[in-house]
C-alpha cells in the first residue's frame, strides 16, 4: 500500500491512472460491451477521488485535471471514429485527421474536468460524497446533452446494452435514470472498499442490480411480440460518399423501392429528388428558396431535421460571419434546421440521423397515434466498427424507453427492425446493398418513461442531494 500511496502522489502517474481509467471505461461500450466494466471502472476512479482528497494538497486542481486526462482517455477511445470523417470527406485531408483525433475528445473532457471541480467543493469525509458523486456525474451528462447543440452520446446507461434485461430498466428510469443508478451502485460497492462499515451501501448496491434484473427478466417474458398484418421494406445501401449521389447510385438505390410496401430509403439517398411514390419514406434534401434541409417525405408530408450536425451540417456562428463577409461561399452550402414545432401527420414519427440519441426530443416528437419510429442513417462517415455500432445501440435504446418498435435505414451502418422492447428482430448485412422486407411488430400499450419522461431521474438526483446534505451536516455536528 505505501508504494501504490507513492505512486499516487506523483502527478504524472496519478494523472496517467485517470487516463487508462477513462480508456478502460470506453470498454464497456459497443463494439466491446464488457460485463459489468463500467461499475468496476466508476468504483475505482471514485477511490482515487476519495485518495487525492484524503492525501494530497491543492486537491481542487488536482480533481480538476484528473477530470480531463479521464474524460480524454474515454472520448479518445470512444470517440475515435469521429476523425474518420475527414477522410471520407476529403482523403487530401489526411493531415488534419490526427487533429481531430486529439482535439475533439480533450474539448469533450472539459466536461469531466468541470464535473470534479463540483466534486471537489462537495468532497468530504462522510458518505455524503456517494450521493453527490452519483448525482453530479448525471448532472453534467444533461449538460452534455444541452450545451452547443448537445451530444448525448455514450451515457453511462449505455453500457449496460451488453444484456437486454438490463437495459429495460430504460422503461421506467430513462436512459439518464439508470445511468444514476449504475454510479450510485459502483460508489456504494467500491465505499466498502474504503470503510467496512459501509456495509449497508454495499448490501443497497447488491439490491438495486438484483430488481433491475429481475425486472428486466420478467419484462422479456412477459411480454409476447404481437406483429400487425402491415409489411414494410428496409432499404439498406453500402455507398462511399463520393458514389452517393451519382445518378447510378440514385437510380439503383431507387429500383429498391416497393409500389405496394412502405419503404424507407436511408439519409438524403435520394438526393434532391422527392418526387416518389407516397408510400415511399424518402431521405432527401429539400430546397426552399435558398435554404436547404435534410428531410424526410411520406404520403405528401415533410419533416426537416431538427438537429443538425455542428461543423458537417451547419458551421456555429455562421450567420455572424456573414454578416462581416456577405460575399464568402463557405458557408453557402450549409444546412437550415428544422422548425422544432413541426408536426408529421402519420402514425411514424421520423428520425434522421442522430436526432434518434436525444431521448426528449424523441419522447417529444411522438404522439398518441404513433405506431412506428423510423430512423435513416448516413453511418458512412464513420468507418465500419464503434461509430455505426453505438449508433444502432442507441436508437435500440429508444424503442425499450417508449416500448414502440423501430425501423432503421442506413448506408454503411446497421439497417433492421427492433421490437419494442429492444429485441433486435431482424438486420441487413452491413457489407452489402440490398433491402429486407419484415412485419411490424404492435407497440407496447405505454410505458412509464413515455408517460413521464426524466420525472424519475430528477427526483433522484434531488433526493440524493438532500440525502447527501443531511448526512454531511450530521458529520459537521
Amino acid at each position: 500500500m505505501r508504494s501504490l500511496g507513492f505512486i499516487l502522489n506523483k502527478k504524472s502517474y496519478l494523472f496517467t491512472l485517470n487516463f487508462l481509467l477513462g480508456l478502460s471505461l470506453a470498454f464497456s461500450f459497443e463494439p466491446f460491451n464488457v460485463p459489468f466494466l463500467s461499475v468496476i471502472v466508476i468504483g475505482l476512479y471514485f477511490l482515487l477521488n476519495d485518495f487525492v482528497f484524503q492525501k494530497l494538497q491543492s486537491y481542487y486542481k488536482i480533481f480538476f485535471y484528473n477530470g480531463l486526462f479521464f474524460g480524454f482517455g474515454f472520448f479518445l477511445l470512444g470517440m475515435y471514429w469521429v476523425s474518420n470523417s475527414i477522410l471520407e470527406f476529403d482523403p487530401d485531408l489526411y493531415y488534419v485527421v490526427p487533429i481531430i483525433f486529439i482535439l475533439f475528445p480533450v474539448s469533450l473532457s472539459i466536461f469531466f474536468g468541470l464535473m470534479q471541480i463540483v466534486n471537489a467543493f462537495l468532497w468530504s469525509e462522510s458518505n455524503s460524497k456517494i450521493f453527490y458523486f452519483s448525482s453530479v456525474w448525471i448532472i453534467f451528462e444533461f449538460l452534455r446533452s444541452i450545451l452547443f447543440t448537445g451530444l448525448p452520446w455514450n451515457l453511462v446507461g449505455y453500457s449496460w446494452s451488453w444484456s437486454l434485461k438490463y437495459s429495460q430498466a430504460v422503461s421506467f428510469l430513462g436512459i439518464y435514470g439508470l445511468g444514476l443508478l449504475t454510479v450510485f451502485c459502483s460508489a456504494c460497492i467500491f465505499s466498502f472498499l474504503l470503510n467496512n462499515k459501509n456495509k449497508p451501501y454495499l448490501i443497497t448496491a447488491i439490491i438495486i442490480l438484483t430488481l433491475l434484473y429481475i425486472y428486466g427478466f420478467f419484462r422479456i417474458n412477459y411480454y409476447q411480440v404481437v406483429f400487425s398484418k402491415n409489411d414494410l421494406r428496409i432499404v439498406h445501401t453500402h455507398l462511399n460518399q463520393k458514389d452517393k449521389w451519382t445518378k447510378q447510385s440514385i437510380d439503383n438505390t431507387a429500383a429498391m423501392g416497393s409500389p405496394n410496401l412502405i419503404t424507407v430509403f436511408p439519409e438524403t439517398s435520394l438526393g434532391f429528388d422527392s418526387n416518389r411514390p407516397q408510400n415511399w419514406i424518402v431521405g432527401y434534401i429539400r430546397k426552399d428558396e435558398d435554404n436547404f434541409f435534410n428531410s424526410v417525405s411520406y404520403m405528401g408530408f415533410s419533416y426537416d431535421k431538427k438537429i443538425l450536425v455542428p461543423f458537417g451540417e451547419y458551421f456555429p456562428l455562421s450567420k455572424l460571419f456573414n454578416i462581416f463577409f456577405p460575399h464568402n461561399l463557405f458557408f453557402k452550402n450549409e444546412l437550415t434546421r428544422g422548425n422544432s414545432s413541426q408536426i408529421f401527420p402519420t402514425n411514424i414519427t421520423p428520425l434522421i440521423c442522430y436526432e434518434v440519441i436525444f431521448p426528449s426530443l424523441v419522447r417529444k416528437s411522438i404522439s398518441n397515434n404513433t405506431d412506428l419510429l423510423v430512423n435513416i442513417s448516413n453511418d458512412g462517415w464513420f468507418g465500419s466498427l464503434s461509430g455505426p455500432r453505438q449508433h444502432f445501440v442507441h436508437a435500440q435504446f429508444r424503442s425499450i424507453e417508449l416500448g414502440i418498435p423501430m425501423v432503421r435505414s442506413s448506408n454503411k451502418g446497421i439497417s433492421g427492425l427492433i421490437g419494442p422492447k429492444g429485441e433486435i428482430i431482424s438486420v441487413v448485412d452491413s457489407s452489402k446493398t440490398t433491402y429486407l422486407d419484415v412485419k411490424i411488430p404492435k407497440k407496447l400499450e405505454t410505458t412509464a418513461y413515455r408517460v413521464n419522461g426524466n420525472f424519475f431521474t430528477y427526483f433522484l438526483i434531488v433526493l440524493f442531494f438532500i440525502i447527501g446534505y443531511a448526512i454531511r451536516s450530521k458529520q459537521k455536528k
